[in-house]
């Protein structure tokens, strides 16, 4: 069974993000949610439920973060929006962040 964990890095401080809500949803329906601990990370997104075949979304409710540091943003939430194709692997998706920009990439 495949599990989905996820991490924040705040770029231009080279530090994880805490306490950010993390929102899955998979085929447009809402499903677990999580926040990100100490070191930026949700380590079982889904609880051991495992990840089905088909389009799944991560919603990063960031702007709290921003607005907590006093910092200017373009996001108040970033979607990753991926596709699971192999359920036997598993999927990890770091957000990297700044203000302005954001990138993601399939971990491991």
């Amino acid at each position: 069974m495949s599990e989905l964990s996820t991490h924040i890095l705040d770029t231009t401080t080279g530090r994880p993000v805490a306490g950010v809500k993390v929102r899955h949803s998979y085929a447009g329906v809402a499903g677990a949610s999580a926040v990100t601990n100490s070191e930026g990370r949700i380590a079982n997104m889904l609880k051991g439920q495992g990840l089905q075949k088909g389009n799944h979304t991560l919603t990063f409710e960031v702007g709290p973060y921003f607005a907590d540091h006093k910092i200017e943003s373009f996001y108040s939430e970033i979607h990753i929006d991926f596709v699971v194709t192999d359920t036997e692997r598993n999927y990890h998706l770091p957000l990297l962040l700044s203000p302005f920009s954001f990138t993601s990439y399939r971990g491991s």
